[in-house]
């Protein structure tokens, strides 16, 4: 058996049918007492993205890195939505709140990927419905948050996609927007099934751009961000950005590093805070899967951006942090 695809852990059943996985590399170290909560994008589930294995040894003791299983893991993120989503992120939130120091003392963030940072996002932004409870968080990373309607038209290509977006609208017409869209509509994205609800979610068409999924595309105006972006203040969370500069999901004519300035200069204006570390991280792809100098300065960044939740050390400040990370193995495989 190769050792580097053992990954010694807990895992933690924190809702009906819901689990998650704590790693822990070193399993007689004393529980940490920080948990960092990391949700994957579309299709993603345990250890799928890369970078994690890697990002958990790295972690001071007093963190651990736990990957959250959603209803909309793997494949069923095509009948699911981010509210289903927030919901149960919320549970999660609240087990280890419970778990770790007898309710309260340690530290939670959570750190997205692909569209798990819109998740971040909808727990951060997005009203609370009812009786809904969602605990506050002590931090937030966003990492690869790209476009998902700007990456259908690369995928699927604009033609395709508006014939998939009609078909999925005569759905919603009907009263049908949780079928199951043909297979010939979704073709060229993220093999699942589909409900017409949810393609529209992502694809969020012309002229209002209106679907829920829609945060991260770069041509929303400043009055679209001022409710999304603009609000994380009141959320009263630090945000940490993480957008790659290679990320292959991105379309060409896309200027990352001024967009990545738009989003962070409507967190500000609205009272938020974000890391100075935050940008465009040289050399990163999407997924971080060529490891390297990329997934060694993303994963610095996000260390450092830690440390400062840890020990209350102002976010725009430069962090004193000088921790060494493991190195990475030459064969692109994690020791």
């Amino acid at each position: 058996m190769d050792a580097s695809n053992t990954h010694p852990g807990i895992l933690h059943q924190y809702s009906h049918k819901l689990v998650a996985f704590e790693h822990r590399p070193n399993p007689s170290h004393q529980t940490p007492q920080n948990t960092l909560l990391f949700i994957g994008g579309l299709s993603d589930g345990l250890l799928t993205v890369p970078f994690t294995p890697y990002l958990a040894k790295n972690l001071p003791p007093s963190y651990s890195l736990v990957e959250v299983l959603l209803t909309s893991s793997y494949t069923g993120w095509g009948a699911s939505d981010l509210g289903q989503d927030v919901k149960e992120i919320a549970q999660c939130v609240s087990y280890f709140r419970n778990l770790r120091s007898g309710g309260g003392k340690g530290k939670i963030a959570l750190m997205g990927h692909s569209t798990g940072s819109q998740d971040v996002m909808h727990y951060l932004v997005s009203p609370a419905g009812g009786d809904e409870q969602r605990p506050k968080i002590d931090g937030a990373i966003m990492q690869g948050c790209v476009s998902d309607r700007e990456g259908m038209v690369m995928y699927m290509g604009a033609e395709v996609l508006d014939r998939s977006v009609k078909l999925a609208q005569q759905y919603v017409r009907a009263g049908k927007g949780k079928d199951i869209l043909p297979e010939s509509a979704t073709m060229g994205f993220i093999p699942a099934p589909v409900s017409a609800k949810r393609f529209l979610s992502l694809a969020s068409p012309p002229p209002d751009f209106a679907g829920e999924d829609d945060y991260f595309s770069s041509d929303l105006d400043d009055g679209r961000l001022g409710q999304t972006f603009g609000k994380i203040g009141k959320a009263g969370t630090p945000l940490c950005i993480l957008y790659g500069e290679k990320d292959q999901h991105v379309p060409e004519f896309v200027d990352r590093a001024a967009l990545v300035e738009r989003w962070m200069a409507h967190v500000r204006r609205g009272g938020g805070v974000v890391d100075e570390g935050s940008g465009v991280v040289p050399g990163a792809t999407h997924t971080l899967k060529e490891f390297g100098p990329p997934m060694e300065d993303l994963i610095s960044r996000a260390l450092k951006f830690l440390h400062k939740l840890e020990d209350r050390i102002a976010i725009t400040e430069h962090c004193p942090w000088t921790g060494v990370l493991l190195p990475l193995p030459s064969s692109g495989k994690l020791d």
